[in-house]
């Protein structure tokens, strides 16, 4: 087809249409691998679960099924490294009123050599030996003091199957962790806050 004479400048400008498109792709292309390093780089769960080693202090926040109602209690937590400098141990102890009084909750975990997928065994008086595992992600890292790990795994809520989320943010000495249950399969849409802890550290390991 020919060039109508009043737009003579088509056909020239149409190498710099592809050298546009060539510079937009190699731009993606740059954007993409600088984003797949950044994720390479990231450290792992246990990496930054070591870092938390100190005493913590703070409150537990639950909610009551039956009544619906929140609940705030007083609570404390120690958090240990292990000689072997992988296994975690986690003493914790709140005041559940005066029918219960306090209770006290060791924790012992373990991730595994991705450092992705961890392992918890929970002890606590009067109740069978829970055992779990989840897996873990990184998905907010700005450096050791500050970033967010997602645990996800399949249990029990209320003696129901249910798909349980943690996300746990570390923002410098505060440490927050919520913990939301919801339908096996529901999705994220499903899910709905269950308990959460809110902690500043006062002492470091």
């Amino acid at each position: 087809m020919n060039t109508p004479a009043c737009c003579p400048a088509v056909r020239p400008t149409l190498p710099r249409v592809r050298a546009a498109g060539l510079r937009a792709a190699a731009a993606l292309c740059l954007a993409a691998s600088s984003l797949s390093a950044q994720a390479a780089d990231l450290p792992t769960a246990e990496t930054l679960e070591r870092g938390l080693a100190g005493a913590w202090r703070g409150a537990l926040v639950y909610r009551d099924y039956r009544s619906n109602r929140q609940f705030e209690l007083p609570m404390s937590s120690r958090i240990q490294v292990g000689p072997d400098g992988a296994t975690l141990t986690r003493l914790s102890t709140f005041d559940d009123g005066p029918q219960t009084g306090w209770v006290h909750i060791t924790s012992v975990s373990l991730f595994d050599a991705t450092g992705l997928r961890v392992s918890t065994a929970m002890f606590r008086k009067g109740r069978p030996v829970d055992l779990s595992a989840d897996e873990a992600r990184v998905s907010a890292y700005r450096d050791a003091e500050h970033w967010t790990i997602v645990y996800r795994q399949r249990g029990q809520d209320d003696k129901q199957p249910a798909d349980i989320r943690v996300t746990q943010v570390r923002d410098g000495d505060t440490l927050t962790a919520v913990k939301e249950v919801g339908p096996v399969g529901a999705g994220d849409d499903g899910f709905q806050v269950r308990n959460q802890t809110r902690l500043q550290r006062v002492a470091g390991p």
